[in-house]
């Protein structure tokens, strides 16, 4: 098997979401193999204490590194791994490292060229939703 690549934005294409209601979503311009590094989640980043503050504004684009690196996916420093929507049969998935203080999208399988690229945000992704139903 051939050594997985690294993409870079130039390789991929923002455009309204094939997903009910997601908004926009992020698509490939080129063939990905399972492996393949789509790219790294950017932002500003933030600690525990500054993500609390009662002034900070809220995002839904928060990836918590860990307690002392949280990236706020939006804004100038936020890159085109942000328009990465969920599924529930996803085709990439994301690598966390608090270590490296980084967090990676990587193809699960090939990606054609004009696929969506998703990932299963996970339960916890979900918990403020539910929360909010019950009101």
């Amino acid at each position: 098997m051939p050594k997985p690549k690294k993409w870079t934005a130039a390789d991929f294409e923002v455009k309204a979401s094939s997903i009910v209601g997601a908004g926009q979503g992020l698509f490939a311009k080129v063939r990905l193999e399972p492996e393949d590094t789509i790219g790294y989640y950017t932002g500003e980043v933030i600690n525990s204490d500054q993500f609390h503050h009662p002034d900070r504004p809220f995002s839904a684009y928060v990836l918590w590194v860990c307690h002392s690196h949280i990236i706020v996916g939006e804004g100038p420093k936020a890159n085109y791994t942000r328009f990465i929507n969920h599924s529930d049969v996803p085709n990439a998935f994301l690598t966390v490292s608090s270590r490296w203080k980084s967090a990676r999208f990587e193809a699960l399988r090939v990606i054609e060229p004009s696929e969506e690229i998703t990932f299963d945000y996970g339960e916890d992704y979900w918990e403020k939703d539910e929360l909010l139903i019950e009101d």
